[in-house]
């Protein structure tokens, strides 16, 4: 378990990335609300708003986007069943003055409208009504499109790659043996080893202990010669 524990820690770090593009989408939508004006809402070139309506299955839809010349904006409409906007439906004329797109609901749910800022920047009233009102300005078109599928997978793969890297660096570096300093001790001599022991005999006249080599004996006065 050791041995995998630094590539599970890889693991859960780059899944960090995807836990917030996958939750933070759903979070940032405006609510729309069918039959109702958002009016003035503003956007800039390059720029896209996302809103979220429910609608009913089977039902058709008419979505409007309203833009004052004045602007010259040049907008496209997506509609998807995730923010995400994988797959769905999309018109784009190339209208400064907006655009209307006819709309079938395959489900009963939320569903999520992109408004992309192809030019321009400005000023622009949206609705969702019922039924076909009206023309729509360009032909409701299917599209499939990754590039936010990307968004959320490369952030993961390049952690998970870097870890990777980073982890079979530390491998290559080989272990350092921790320094152990090695030194003989010199134990101090004992004070009573530095006196050197004088060497003594017993006289043999009087028993007592006295110096080797004396000539005569300091107690009894006697020569031991």
């Amino acid at each position: 378990m050791k041995k995998y524990k630094p590539i599970l820690i890889i693991v859960i770090c780059s899944l960090i990335p995807l836990l917030f593009t996958a939750i933070i989408p759903y979070v940032l939508p405006t609510e729309l609300h069918l039959n109702s004006l958002k009016r003035n809402d503003h956007s800039w070139t390059s720029e896209i708003k996302l809103y979220v309506i429910t609608l009913e299955e089977g039902s058709q839809y008419t979505i409007d986007v309203d833009i004052d010349s004045f602007w010259g904006m040049d907008i496209s409409i997506r509609i998807g069943e995730t923010p995400y906007m994988i797959e769905g439906f999309s018109v784009d004329s190339g209208s400064s003055t907006g655009e209307t797109m006819h709309f079938t609901a395959s489900k009963t749910g939320d569903y999520y409208i992109q408004i992309i800022v192809n030019s321009g920047g400005g000023f622009y009233d949206i609705i969702v009504e019922s039924g076909t009102i009206g023309s729509a300005t360009g032909t409701t078109l299917e599209f499939f499109d990754v590039s936010y599928l990307l968004v959320l997978i490369l952030p993961c793969v390049f952690i998970f790659v870097m870890g990777l890297i980073i982890l079979k660096r530390r491998a290559s570096i080989p272990e350092r043996k921790p320094f152990i300093s090695v030194y003989k001790r010199w134990d101090k001599p004992e004070k009573e080893d530095l006196v050197e022991k004088e060497e003594v005999m017993i006289c043999e006249y009087c028993g007592r202990e006295i110096k080797k080599f004396l000539k005569k004996c300091p107690h009894c006065n006697t020569s031991l010669q």
